[in-house]
């Protein structure tokens, strides 16, 4: 495939840039060429016009000259004859000097009148070749650029990725290589715009559904609890075995529930200032001693954030939870929190094996999950409660092992969206 099959889909797009590039080398020959036939044919002639002057004005100006003096010493009566005879003898060797020049001037100008179209000629064809290689480049130089932008504004109407950036791209005119440093930040924008539209869409579907989900498992979760503590009121021992375990499967049920109708909502209430020092000691606390060994390290004391805690706090006890379980018992959780500027960032880093690579794209689906027992809306959760609070979070690989979850939320500035 070529370069021009990859740039133009369209043969009738092809069609019209090579009209335009002939265009353009017509109006750029015309402009170089005609200017330089009508100097070549002016010089020509001021050519052959001098040499007939050299050849005619010059000599015979001499035999005005003497036959002027021959005159004045006829008519001057004074004058003696041997006078008159050197005025004679003096006008026939100049006419006989002028009429050897004329004879000589007379064979060059033949011989210019003969070489000199050809060397016209020649030159005209030189003159016209330069100029037509100086055109075809200068028309390449103008047409290149607008095809493969055109090319570029078709593939960025179909979705399809622009050409892998070359050193084509710095070349030529530098407007161009602006105009196509424009157009590859309008397409990125545009695939980001997609990206989040698709995203957005995929949530709403999700939040609905969910909410759904959510009304049908509460409304029969009541008698079940009803019916479980009679049972488990008996005095039978496997009946109070079955009623906790019912209880018991009740409880996550009931759980799921409001994990399901939590989703796509944003925090409820008005933000408070939150010490996250305070908040992520709270959770190292909580969980220490039930599994991996949980350390927390922070640069001196993190500022007050306005935010909800209790979105936050859910929030990052969600990731504090999966890097525990990720890490296993013989495992270990760091969590760091440092402040940059004007942002407080968290990281939360386990030992454990990583997340797979082709997964670390979908862990913030909400129909995607690692886990058996999962719903897949606890990453999806977190984000929308960190970019509710104007942060960001992502998820990578550790190159020493393990995955990394950053978390950065603003101290000041853009407020949590109610």
């Amino acid at each position: 495939m070529t370069r021009d099959d990859r740039t133009l889909p369209f043969p009738s797009i092809m069609f019209k840039i090579k009209s335009f590039q002939r265009r353009i080398l017509l109006a750029l020959l015309g402009v170089g060429l005609v200017p330089a036939v009508i100097l070549l044919l002016v010089g020509t002639g001021l050519a052959q016009y001098g040499v007939t002057s050299a050849g005619t004005a010059g000599p015979w100006s001499s035999v005005g000259e003497s036959g002027q003096a021959l005159i004045t010493a006829v008519t001057e009566a004074e004058v003696t004859d041997s006078a008159v005879l050197e005025a004679s003898r003096a006008h026939q060797q100049a006419l006989s000097e002028s009429l050897r020049i004329s004879r000589v001037f007379e064979i060059i100008a033949q011989r210019v009148f003969t070489l000199l179209p050809l060397f016209a000629l020649v030159l005209a064809l030189v003159i016209g070749g330069l100029s037509f290689w100086a055109a075809r480049q200068l028309s390449r130089g103008f047409s290149r650029p607008i095809q493969d932008l055109i090319g570029w504004t078709e593939l960025i109407g179909q979705n399809q990725p622009l050409p892998v950036p070359g050193p084509d791209d710095s070349r030529g005119v530098r407007e161009f290589a602006r105009l196509r440093e424009a157009l590859r930040a309008m397409a990125d924008d545009l695939e980001r715009g997609r990206r989040e539209a698709i995203q957005a869409a995929k949530l709403r579907s999700w939040t609905d559904m969910a909410r759904k989900v959510a009304h049908e498992i509460k409304n029969p979760l009541a008698p079940m609890r009803m019916a479980a503590i009679t049972v488990s009121s008996a005095e039978d021992a496997d009946s109070k075995e079955a009623g906790a375990v019912l209880l018991e499967e009740i409880g996550r049920l009931d759980e799921m529930a409001r994990t399901f109708s939590q989703f796509g909502r944003m925090p409820e209430g008005p933000p408070s200032q939150v010490d996250m020092t305070e908040l992520l000691e709270l959770l190292i606390q909580q969980h220490e001693g039930v599994g991996p060994e949980l350390s927390f390290d922070t640069t001196g004391d993190l500022p007050l954030i306005t935010a909800h805690y209790d979105a936050l706090l859910r929030s990052f006890r969600n990731l504090l939870l999966n890097a525990m379980d990720a890490a296993g018992a013989e495992g270990a959780v760091q969590v760091r929190a440092a402040v940059e500027g004007d942002i407080l960032s968290v990281e939360i880093q386990d030992s454990g094996p990583g997340i797979p690579p082709d997964d670390l794209g979908r862990i913030w689906e909400p129909e995607f999950s690692t886990k058996s027992l999962g719903t897949g809306l606890g990453l999806p959760m977190v984000r929308q409660t960190i970019r509710a609070h104007g942060g960001r979070v992502e998820g990578r690989n550790n190159p020493q092992g393990g995955a990394v979850f950053l978390i950065e939320l603003p101290l000041e500035g853009r407020s949590p969206q109610e």
